[in-house]
């Protein structure tokens, strides 16, 4: 075949070559976006991000796998009651941020509590039940190794010589300090990190630390409709056509350098393949080596995205249970004191209640990718175990409402790169080939420091 003959068959069947798919001429002119920066990804830190680059006059457009903006967020609509469930993020710091960006979009917000009429301690393993259990909440020792690195509040501002102790696995540092009374409180509130003992220090003290701690101990703030979602909804409604949602890059052609040289991305949407055309681009996506395929990465990119590993978290509405309505129910082995009774996973965190009696809950870690099949199975067989230990009976089928996954999750690299200056290299990409990274990579997982992160980025995207 002529390479004629095979240009007019892929001509003929709507087909770009690798060339042409970056060719403004190939596409019609309702497909081409051209804007001053592509945000790709809409969830917590992506849409605030592209919220605030308009309210700066940037023009944008947003580019998302999801059918929603909001990411983590997953707010589910009881169908009968209309009530709304948070079963992602539940809550946010009590920073000005929050309380701005919740205002701008008219959505009123109010103190946090968490309707449980006790907690019910159990190794979801064995559905065993410890009465007496009562897990520790004084973080004071904990505090005063906080107060060590101040610099990590707001990211992976590390000194050039890495302290020996933020290099520690976390179960030799819990052991070092004397802190194993509080191991168990950590573990369950750092969903998604994985197997804590063996992360590195620093990604557990910046998982649980001070801001963390305050919200902890003072209470911290959420939809006063209880409905996280609303001013992802407002902001999608407010971007309109520019938000591109249950979309995906799937090409990208980047300047080498940085400079005046446009971005083209080829987007995968519902409608077709579209064209952008933009000044810069702001990633705030995990950027793992899957996720940025597409980015036409270079050596130093590729260097530094393939050395993050992650874990798995999964959160699930189930109903059906058995359980007594009103109770919150919490994986623990208080037997495994090597382990500070910290269960293993791949496994369930909890079992918590919501707004609606019958409905709960369920937060599920792993440390790799898991089926939802394989997870299904694994919480129906521990509310079965849990129930019986409860009420002497295990009869019936759970049944599942809803479910979202927030994998990869907790994106980590292992001691030695941190201490040859891995997070340095990262901050170094912040402006590489026209493109700017907001996103848990670089600040950690906490929406509020996300957001303030973002912020304090923004002036350098747009004066660039």
């Amino acid at each position: 075949m002529t390479l004629i003959l095979a240009l007019c068959i892929a001509s003929a069947f709507g087909l770009a070559t690798q060339a042409d798919q970056f060719d403004p001429d190939s596409y019609a002119a309702e497909d081409i976006i051209t804007r001053e920066v592509a945000v790709i990804g809409g969830g917590n830190s992506g849409t605030y991000g592209a919220i605030r680059l308009t309210d700066l006059n940037q023009s944008v457009v947003v580019v998302e796998k999801q059918e929603l903006l909001g990411g983590h967020i997953d707010t589910y609509t009881d169908p009968g009651t209309g009530t709304k469930i948070d079963i992602g993020v539940q809550t946010w710091f009590n920073y000005s941020v929050v309380r701005d960006f919740f205002e701008r979009f008219d959505v009123p917000v109010s103190l946090y509590t968490f309707a449980a009429e006790g907690a019910v301690y159990a190794d979801f393993k064995t559905g065993e039940t410890f009465q007496n259990y009562t897990p520790s909440s004084d973080f004071t020792g904990y505090v005063a190794q906080l107060a060590k690195y101040p610099y990590l509040i707001d990211g992976f501002n590390l000194p050039e010589i890495v302290p020996e102790d933020l290099l520690l696995p976390f179960g030799e540092f819990l052991t070092k300090y004397s802190l194993g009374d509080i191991a168990w409180t950590i573990w369950s509130n750092s969903w998604g990190s994985g197997d804590i003992l063996k992360q590195p220090t620093i990604y557990m003290l910046k998982e649980i630390d001070e801001p963390f701690i305050t919200a902890f101990t003072a209470g911290s703030i959420s939809s006063a409709r209880r409905d996280n979602q609303e001013i992802f909804d407002k902001a999608k409604e407010e971007l309109g056509s520019d938000a591109l949602v249950s979309s995906t890059v799937i090409a990208a052609q980047r300047p080498a350098e940085k400079g005046d040289e446009k971005t083209k991305l080829v987007v995968k949407t519902p409608n077709g393949n579209r064209l952008i055309v933009a000044s810069k681009v702001l990633v705030s996506a995990p950027p793992t080596l899957s996720n940025m395929d597409a980015f036409d990465l270079d050596d130093t990119e590729k260097s530094l995205f393939g050395q993050f590993t992650s874990s798995s978290f999964y959160v699930f509405l189930i109903t059906d249970t058995g359980l007594p309505n009103g109770y919150s129910f919490q994986n623990v082995r208080p037997s495994s004191t090597n382990t500070f009774s910290i269960p293993p996973l791949p496994g369930l965190y909890n079992i918590n209640p919501t707004a609606i009696d019958g409905l709960f809950s369920v937060w599920y870690g792993g440390l790799e990718a898991l089926s939802q099949d394989q997870m299904k199975e694994d919480i129906t067989a521990t509310v079965k175990r849990v129930r019986k230990a409860v009420d002497g009976t295990s009869n019936g089928e759970v049944t599942f409402l809803d479910y979202s996954s927030h994998t990869p999750f907790q994106l980590a690299v292992p001691s030695d790169a941190i201490a040859d200056g891995f997070y340095d290299d990262l901050a170094a990409l912040q402006g590489h080939r026209n493109t700017w990274y907001t996103g848990s990579a670089f600040v950690g997982v906490h929406a509020a420091l996300l957001w303030n992160f973002t912020e304090n980025l923004l002036p350098e995207v747009i004066g660039a």
